[in-house]
């Protein structure tokens, strides 16, 4: 479940922007980060996060953090994996994740995991029952108490190697997530990389261990589960075409095959 909250109608010294609740993780590239602060806890399988070309590992109870507007790409690395997450940001962010030697993106080990859970279900009461002119500051307060409980003996984990960077790949991811809305070929790829497409199916294949062509579906999918929960009021055949699905039936069928139900079903349960 991934929960996008609005901005609240005050300046507050922190904000939550998004909450996921036993979200099973799709894979996710963001060359130019996320303008949010986002903690992750992997509750089941495991994943890996790579950012400066350097890669760390995320096992079962441990936490990852990401700071704003960080190049970042994470991944899993077994078919279950699951995370809670938060997403926040505010004036004080900065200053307070430093003071709670919360200072770098990365994995960290975390002592006492039901803190983050906890959390993250007094997030969800709040969304779901608390009073609408006050739930901005009720979910600003248990934010900073979040915060300060999961600080307690909390410990960074450096990262366990370096990847190499590849000038290719990240020219390809760019743009399949800058087009992931329009029609896409394996000639664009070609194209704009400067290299042969069988090559370039190599490449990426060994760096990615999947095809190019399901990269971009599972991309346009991820991108569908945010817009069915953004967008509300859009139909099925308007999220399919925002990612760049020209066949509403298709879109369908796909996203059943992938993620076990249909659009208007995943809308439903979030």
């Amino acid at each position: 479940m991934i929960l996008s909250l609005s901005a609240p109608m005050e300046d507050l010294p922190i904000n939550l922007r998004l909450l996921g609740i036993s979200h099973r993780q799709e894979p996710i590239n963001r060359p130019a980060g996320l303008a949010l602060y986002q903690w992750f806890l992997c509750v089941k399988g495991k994943g890996e996060f790579i950012s400066d070309h350097q890669r760390s590992v995320v096992s079962e109870g441990q936490g990852l953090l990401i700071y704003p507007d960080i190049p970042h790409i994470y991944r899993s690395l077994s078919e279950d994996w699951t995370v809670h997450f938060a997403g926040f940001d505010g004036p004080v962010c900065s200053s307070l994740l430093h003071s709670l030697s919360m200072v770098s993106s990365g994995v960290y080990h975390i002592p006492h995991p039901d803190i983050f859970k906890n959390a993250i279900e007094r997030f969800y009461r709040i969304y779901v029952s608390g009073n609408p002119s006050s739930k901005g500051e009720s979910l600003s307060v248990e934010c900073y108490r979040f915060l300060l409980g999961l600080s307690r003996d909390i410990k960074y984990l450096s990262p366990s190697e370096l990847v190499p960077e590849n000038e290719t790949l990240r020219i390809a991811l760019d743009y399949l997530e800058k087009n992931f809305s329009r029609p896409v070929t394996l000639t664009d790829l070609s194209d704009i990389t400067g290299l042969a497409k069988e090559y370039l199916c190599s490449v990426f294949k060994k760096e990615m261990d999947q095809t190019i062509m399901h990269y971009l579906l599972m991309l346009r999918i991820s991108h569908a589960k945010i817009y069915l929960i953004q967008y509300p009021d859009k139909k099925v055949t308007e999220i399919s075409k925002m990612c760049g699905f020209e066949s509403p039936s298709y879109f369908g069928k796909l996203f059943r095959r992938e993620v076990g139900m249909t659009p208007e079903q995943y809308r439903k349960e979030q």
